[in-house]
């Protein structure tokens, strides 16, 4: 068996179990509102890929966003 020299796999906080991989949010980034895609979740953030921008330049740009910062379309929380 491969030794991990101590890697543990993220454990997503409490607001975390909110959300899922593949799950849609809306964030705040650059002063406007974006709409992603969460890729993968870490401890208290996570990777959401932006597939709907104001700014034709962020389209299918990732970024690591905190779960307090993310809104689920579905619930508004």
């Amino acid at each position: 068996m491969a030794n991990t020299y101590g890697f543990k796999s993220p454990q997503p906080s409490f607001l975390g179990e909110r959300f899922s991989i593949g799950q849609e949010v809306f964030f705040e980034y650059k002063k406007e509102t974006q709409l992603g895609i969460v890729k993968n979740k870490l401890n208290n953030s996570a990777v959401v890929k932006i597939i709907k921008s104001e700014t034709a330049d962020l389209i299918d740009f990732t970024t690591v966003i905190s779960y307090g910062d993310l809104v689920d379309p579905k619930t508004n929380f």
